[in-house]
């Protein structure tokens, strides 16, 4: 694997545009906003494997908040950046629907104890430093209600990135240990991140059929302990 990293990338300048995620320089749409949820998460809410009050940690642009408050979900969309907040919130008021979105360290987030049935991390694990997992899953575990599900969606150690862009991807056994600290790992299999990538990138992945990148991940699911 690469080496891990607990330097934390500027997200609030990716957001804003001020930095590109390409690593020439050039403008560039953020690579994970593709105007819905990741495909792996809308399998999951069709196939009814979300429910109840829902965390979205690290909800960027709200893609899965507002589409899950669109379906009548109770959700709290929590992001480190205040640009993607402020822009989560007006898409939100724009359609008229009801979302709890707030700037908030999801690492170390408080006032919320019990509150979730479901918590959806939708590529959030792999941006953040790897010396803020033990307080972020041990944060999440302390605002799920009893029974609550965790599912996690997260890049595969063969994911391909220039050395200078790679985040902290992960493979199964580092996962499932990780994880498996504060929640109980059901199951974990392979699934796929979509995303809108440069050209270098795009050449060392399968494409869907609008042309999108399909980039190796694993996606998790787990529950409190004491479901």
């Amino acid at each position: 694997m690469d080496t891990m990293s607990d330097a934390l990338p500027d997200f609030d300048a990716i957001y804003a545009g001020s930095v590109s995620v390409s690593g020439d320089g050039a403008e560039a749409p953020v690579p994970w906003n593709i105007g819905e949820p990741q495909p792996a998460i809308g399998a999951l809410v069709a196939a009814g494997e979300v429910r109840g009050t829902v965390l979205d940690a690290g909800c960027g642009i709200g893609e899965t908040a507002l589409y899950l408050a669109g379906l009548g979900y109770p959700v709290v969309g929590l992001d480190l950046s205040p640009t993607a907040i402020g822009r989560a919130r007006q898409r939100a008021a724009e359609r008229g629907l009801s979302v709890e979105l707030e700037v908030a360290d999801i690492s170390s987030f408080a006032g919320y104890d019990g509150r979730f049935d479901t918590v959806l991390d939708s590529t959030l694990f792999h941006s953040m430093p790897v010396a803020g997992r033990r307080g972020y899953l041990s944060s999440i575990a302390r605002a799920a209600a009893p029974g609550a599900v965790l599912h996690v969606l997260v890049f595969a150690e063969d994911v391909w990135f220039p050395p200078e862009l790679a985040p902290n991807k992960v493979d199964e056994a580092e996962l499932r240990a990780a994880v498996g600290e504060f929640w109980t790992v059901r199951s974990v299999r392979r699934s796929s991140i979509t995303a809108v990538v440069p050209e270098l990138m795009a050449a060392h992945a399968p494409r869907d059929d609008v042309g999108r990148s399909l980039l190796p991940a694993y996606l998790l699911t787990a529950t409190r302990p004491d479901a």
